[in-house]
């Protein structure tokens, strides 16, 4: 099989992952599909084995796996990079500290293969994995009343229901080819971008049964480790600011996709002000959070009236009375001395 008639190519993205990177290319070697993968491997300016270590893949298997080296420019990057050189028809993206199950590969890329209409988006179960052992923590699922697995779906009828996230989903290739975006680089918390850019451009989506990919909790340098947010704050309100202008330029008229990323921006806006919360409190992060909320229930009504979190739905009703209660009981609770 050719590289332009690859099935499915899987960016992975790594830096300094020596400890982990054989793992998650080993979990790609599946006989009977790897004529199917394209596996590029961006090497993010790595110092440590890591190229060393993938570069023997890319010997035993070169066609299929592919080393890409490139200086340093954060996780977006790799991900902007692994869309620019995609040749196979649908393009998932996978961390090189992370890896995926092979019966729900096998299952994915039969699906991909074999499917007459290409969804644009194709949706799988994934597992919460122990990083010390990789036991399975959890299955997170994307579920809404009636689903069913292999059925097309219009994106549009479903949007109000679903929250798709970047482990989740793969996308037919020719839709960011077509439609192209970039990350925002050396900055964390992408993932959103990524999921939600392509949003307004998606038609059809299908849901697949077999987990696939396999995430690590529980490493200390994750950046949703909420002091390492609080160490990034920067970088999430870059990230929310370029989804509000993202939801900003939806065209009015595609209402339920409109909806769909006022609810996502309602949930990164949650998060930036529990990122707030988190610091000690003070006259200053209470005014952060004021003038955050400020903005978005002036500027983005819908994006304010969106928020499901019942906390901060109670800290408005109490006019920010409560600022100091709720700072307080999330700093206990994540372990954080005053």
């Amino acid at each position: 099989m050719t590289p332009q008639n690859k099935v499915l190519t899987i960016s992975v993205a790594a830096y300094n992952v020596e400890d982990f990177i054989e793992e998650c290319l080993q979990s790609f070697v599946i006989e009977d599909i790897m004529d199917q993968l394209e596996v590029l491997v961006i090497d993010d300016g790595s110092s440590d084995h890591t190229v060393a270590l993938a570069k023997k893949y890319e010997e035993q298997y070169p066609s299929t796996f592919r080393i890409i080296t490139k200086q340093n420019g954060g996780h977006g990057s790799t991900v902007n990079r692994g869309m620019k050189e995609a040749t196979g028809a649908f393009f998932k993206t996978v961390d090189g500290d992370d890896w995926v199950e092979k019966e729900g590969l096998r299952s994915l890329v039969h699906y991909l293969g074999h499917c007459q209409t290409k969804p644009d988006i194709v949706v799988t179960d994934y597992h919460w994995v122990d990083w010390h052992d990789g036991k399975v923590l959890r299955t997170i699922t994307t579920d809404f009343d009636g689903k069913q697995y292999e059925t097309l779906y219009d994106f549009r009828d479903i949007a109000a229901r679903v929250y798709l996230n970047m482990h989740a989903v793969t996308f037919r290739t020719e839709l960011l080819k077509d439609h192209p975006f970039a990350l925002t680089e050396h900055c964390f918390y992408v993932d959103a971008q990524y999921v939600l850019n392509p949003i307004p451009y998606v038609q059809t989506v299908v849901f697949l049964e077999n987990p696939v990919y396999q995430y690590r909790l529980g490493m200390d340098g994750q950046s949703m480790n909420l002091a390492n947010m609080r160490k990034n704050c920067s970088h999430h309100e870059t990230v929310l600011q370029s989804v509000l202008r993202l939801y900003q330029n939806m065209d009015s008229a595609e209402t339920e996709k409109k909806a769909y990323l006022a609810k996502a921006a309602a949930r990164l806006e949650t998060s930036q002000i529990k990122i707030y919360l988190s610091f000690t409190p003070s006259v200053q992060a209470k005014q952060k959070i004021c003038d955050m909320e400020q903005l978005i229930k002036n500027q983005y009504p819908q994006v304010y009236r969106s928020c499901e979190n019942k906390a901060l739905r109670l800290l408005r009703k109490s006019h920010y009375i409560l600022y100091g209660v709720a700072s307080r009981v999330l700093r206990k609770q994540n372990g954080m001395s005053e």
